[in-house]
């Protein structure tokens, strides 16, 4: 072989290897979200009931008119608005936790500390402002435009307009640099980095104490000086835009903009599901992009002043926008409930359907369950990774149509937040919410936006899945559940060396026994790491080709397997995941 020959494939080698390495961290990021996301749910209820309840037990001007009430309600309303408050420092401290290679708790503390750092550093009167002070500058006047109170940059400012003598005249501004989640993020990726790198260093004896694990908090501070620089020079260019796009997208009443730039949003997010970075796609449009409007209260829909004095209010990401009230919130959010309870389990339907007959009842009784599960909690996975890797034809008719019925919401102004995923408990949670934004309206929006018009749009949803995912399954001869030519997932008995001793039947036993069907099959040296999110088993092979497939989906507990690159898979299981992950961690020991 010449030398060339040779060096072109060590370079695709290391190509191969460099892309496994870059979806291993992808994947390992969208694990790590999911702690900092898994306490939003609860929270959101509380929040939710307990800002309901305010609103009742308190006047025009804020006073208490029914004290037992108003105080239930804040004791409620409260701790649940703790989690959308402090959402960045959650995924700060979730991330690092997440991806620290032990789990300990002494690489959150480092990531909380960078985190405070920053936000400190770039807030008003801080870095950003010293270097961008001067730069696209606008007056500021007093209350009648007689004194000018100074200079304030637009790149870190909103600005409020009065009317003085029939001239629009600035006599506010309000500091809006905010590195919001983004910064928790990358303080969490930082900190865990730093964690997993230096948690074992040995020093020189006399500095031995401030060795290990000790030295990390350290190296951290070090380094988020660094990201206050990285920030304090890019972001407010960065805010700037995302706040004209969050204004342009995220806007009821700038169709032109919004249906399209909701519509593109879903189509991706559902093209990314198999890969599992769907997540990191929401994590910016739910909790970073900066969204402008007035808070609106439940059912009533009057308009709460800020307490600044201003007329709108800034909020970054949709999710949190809509559990504060704001009127141009929950664009990002609305359309997954058509899809999530009326599309999915519709899918589910078909695929019982179209299996054969001897088969229904078998098909059914997993697909049946998992279609309740996404009505109920909005956990889609399940059913979805029964096709999505079958047939690249059903994924891109799924996110079509899903793009199509958020551009409907988008286009109707039907606005629904969730604190977890679009079911119906979060329907009913956010049903007042809604119902208070689409009074605001007033006139026909008031009843094309109303939540009672979600309904509808679900029952259309399922009706048009099942019809379109009906027709395409039998028409291209799709093998879903049921319609496999060998009669489904059959392979040899797997060789089961570890089992659980509890007795037959129990449900620790049908954990650990898939669990060391799946290690078998991947076989125990070749796995390396053992994580799992909401809905998947996350691991990390040495070489994920070498694996018995048929074995692993022969367990019956899986619902799809994708292979990321040489070293990540993911197997498909269920919300109760995390029972199957454990029971693995046991069997490996680790």
């Amino acid at each position: 072989m010449t030398a060339h020959k040779e060096d072109m494939l060590n370079t695709k080698k290391n190509g191969v290897s460099g892309w496994s390495k870059f979806l291993t961290v992808l994947q390992e990021l969208g694990k790590a979200l999911q702690f900092p996301v898994a306490v939003l749910p609860f929270a959101a209820i509380l929040n939710r009931f307990g800002a309901l309840g305010i609103t009742y037990t308190t006047g025009a001007e804020g006073e208490i008119t029914n004290a037992i009430g108003y105080w239930i309600s804040y004791i409620i309303q409260k701790p649940g608005s703790v989690a959308f408050d402090q959402l960045p420092l959650l995924f700060a401290i979730g991330i690092s936790f997440g991806l620290a290679k032990d789990h300990r708790g002494e690489v959150t503390m480092v990531a909380a500390i960078m985190y405070f750092i920053i936000i400190l550093m770039t807030s008003e009167h801080g870095i950003p402002e010293m270097l961008y002070g001067n730069v696209l500058t606008k007056t500021v006047y007093n209350a009648d435009g007689t004194e000018i109170i100074g200079q304030y940059s637009s790149l870190m400012y909103v600005f409020t307009e009065t009317q003085v003598q029939g001239v629009a005249v600035i006599t506010g501004a309000t500091y809006v640099l905010n590195v919001g989640v983004l910064g928790g993020v990358v303080s969490g990726v930082v900190a865990a980095m730093l964690y997993n790198k230096f948690k074992e260093i040995k020093l020189p004896a006399a500095l031995s104490f401030f060795g290990g694990r000790r030295f990390v908090p350290m190296i951290g501070i070090v380094a988020a000086m660094g990201l206050v620089a990285i920030f304090a020079i890019l972001w407010p260019w960065i805010q700037l835009v995302l706040m004209l796009m969050g204004q342009a997208v995220a806007d009821p009443n700038n169709p032109a903009v919004a249906i399209p730039g909701t519509g593109l949003y879903a189509f991706l997010n559902r093209l990314l599901l198999p890969f599992g970075l769907h997540q990191i796609l929401n994590t910016f449009f739910w909790f970073q992009m900066p969204i402008k409007g007035e808070i609106i209260a439940p059912i009533t829909g009057e308009i709460i002043p800020p307490i600044d004095g201003g007329t709108f209010t800034w909020i970054n990401g949709d999710i949190n926008a809509f559990a504060k009230g704001l009127n141009t919130s929950g664009l990002f959010q609305s359309g997954y409930f058509p899809i999530m309870m009326g599309g999915v389990p519709a899918i589910a339907a078909a695929m019982i359907f179209a299996s054969k007959k001897d088969r229904r009842t078998e098909v059914m009784g997993f697909l049946g369950g998992v279609a309740l599960v996404s009505f109920v909690s909005g956990i889609t996975e399940p059913v979805e990774f029964s096709f999505v890797f079958l047939s690249p034809v059903l994924l891109l008719v799924h996110a079509g149509m899903s793009a199509i019925f958020m551009m409907i919401t988008t286009a109707m102004q039907i606005q629904i937040g969730f604190g977890f995923s679009a079911g119906f408990i979060d329907y009913a949670v956010s049903f007042a919410q809604s119902w208070g934004l689409s009074t605001y309206k007033g006139g026909a929006m008031e009843v094309v936006s109303n939540p009672l018009m979600m309904l509808p749009l679900i029952a259309a949803a399922g009706g048009a899945y099942f019809v379109v995912f009906s027709l395409l399954i039998r028409k291209l001869n799709i093998q879903t559940p049921g319609r496999e030519e060998d009669g489904g997932y059959v392979s040899a008995p797997v060789d089961i060396t570890t089992t659980s001793s509890k007795d037959s039947g129990s449900k620790a036993d049908k954990y650990e026994t898939a669990a060391a069907k799946f290690i078998a099959a991947i076989g125990s040296d070749n796995l390396e790491s053992i994580d799992n999110c909401a809905t998947r088993l996350r691991l990390v092979l040495k070489d994920n080709k070498n694996i018995d497939v048929a074995a692993i989906k022969a367990t019956g507990v899986s619902f799809g397997i994708k292979q990321l690159g040489d070293q990540a898979l993911q197997i498909v299981i269920g919300p109760d995941v995390e029972h199957y992950a454990n029971a693995m961690k046991r069997i490996k020991n680790v």
